[in-house]
């Protein structure tokens, strides 16, 4: 193998970097590129190398590369260049050789980490205002700190690993801001001080290495969990008679054809999570007069251990009327069911089925949504 990419320590921990690839190079493999998370290293004879980083002390847009003549003047001194990321730049010398460190006093580098405190400042604080104003617009889109938690929670049974990559995302970044500010300030600190930088740390920090590439690589985990989630789901026609635990408009009496509406089509889709396994369906039938007979269902068969009771509210909450005025309605075989009154939405609980309808048949009539309830009560009782 000519070639071995490697994850390295964070850009702020200048150090641990430096005993990082010193310790690469005595093993036979000496670095050629710094990427964003990984080093790229070409195999070579071990040898006992120095690496230094210098850090290029720019303001916030300025071009991050060292002058020539700065790189020139280490180069005359005995230091080889090899390779930049961003406002880092990494050289090496042979251990023992001639090469003198870059700075006499530690308080001269610490003029150089200015640039660097700053920019890492302003960008943690562009970070959270976007996170603000991402959360905003997802409150005023939404209609609410109680309409979010809603769909949050929802989309927590339909599409568990997208719930927890956002949420690891999330962590992972403000973990990450916080151990480089917190890096680069305590370097600065010390430098300040006279305390010269320790080029061979005895800890390379593997709780923060650890910390910040488990929850980055457990992000993308849950992410490729997702993915595989939505090319597995079913999709497909609306069958004429139920393939799930959903009913069709003809157990309501609708024997017409099926009809386009608006153009959608009649159409079933099904999905599978560790929480629960959902269908989506909705349906359109011709009625003479009137637009389309349409029932829409998102019927839910939760886990075991999930009490379909303690999600009831999260539904109303979060479909199509976003409505609280649900009222509670008897219907025979069911364990519990609710309709908006003068309206279009029904939710019923089973056992572990659970589901919330919407149905429109040009009337607004509460006792048609009965006749909906105790058509899919009966489906319910004969669903395996």
């Amino acid at each position: 193998m000519k070639y071995k990419w490697k994850l390295h320590p964070s850009d702020y921990a200048l150090g641990e970097n430096e005993k990082f690839y010193g310790d690469m190079e005595a093993k036979g493999w000496r670095l050629i590129k710094r990427g964003a998370y990984r080093s790229k290293f070409e195999r070579t004879e071990p040898a006992r190398t120095r690496y230094r980083v210098e850090v290029a002390d720019i303001s916030f847009l300025d071009d991050p590369a060292l002058p020539e003549e700065q790189i020139a003047v280490y180069e005359d001194c005995g230091w080889e260049y090899v390779t930049s990321r961003g406002i880092f730049h990494y050289f090496r010398a042979p251990e023992g050789s001639d090469a003198p460190e870059f700075y006499a006093d530690p308080r001269q580098q610490a003029e150089t980490l200015k640039g660097l405190r700053r920019r890492r400042f302003v960008g943690a604080l562009i970070s959270l205002g976007l996170f603000a104003l991402l959360l905003s617009m997802i409150l005023t889109i939404s209609g609410g700190a109680v309409e979010l938690t809603a769909g949050v929670r929802r989309y927590w049974l339909l599409a568990p690993g997208l719930v927890v990559f956002y949420c690891l995302l999330l962590v992972s970044g403000i973990a990450t801001d916080t151990i480089n500010i917190w890096q680069i300030g305590r370097t600065y600190r010390r430098m300040k001080q006279g305390v010269p930088l320790d080029h061979a740390p005895k800890s390379r920090g593997r709780v923060r290495f650890a910390l910040v590439h488990g929850l980055r690589w457990a992000s993308y985990l849950f992410l490729a969990l997702t993915v595989l989630q939505l090319v597995t789901v079913q999709h497909g026609a609306m069958p004429a008679q139920p393939d799930g635990p959903y009913i069709v408009l003809s157990d309501v009496g609708w024997t017409g054809e099926r009809t386009d509406f608006m153009g959608n089509t009649s159409r079933r889709d099904h999905t599978r999570t560790f929480l629960s396994e959902y269908w989506d369906t909705r349906e359109y039938v011709e009625n003479p007069g009137h637009m389309a007979a349409t029932i829409y269902q998102d019927v839910y068969r939760l886990a075991p251990w999930l009490d379909p009771m303690d999600w009831v509210d999260s539904v109303m909450t979060d479909r199509i009327q976003r409505s609280h005025e649900y009222t509670p309605m008897d219907i025979e075989g069911m364990d519990a069911a609710w309709v908006v009154e003068g309206g279009v939405e029904a939710v019923a609980v089973k056992g572990q089925l659970m589901a919330h309808i919407t149905y429109l048949d040009g009337e607004y009539r509460t006792s048609e949504l009965k006749g909906v309830l105790e058509a899919l009560a009966d489906r319910w009782a004969t669903y395996g």
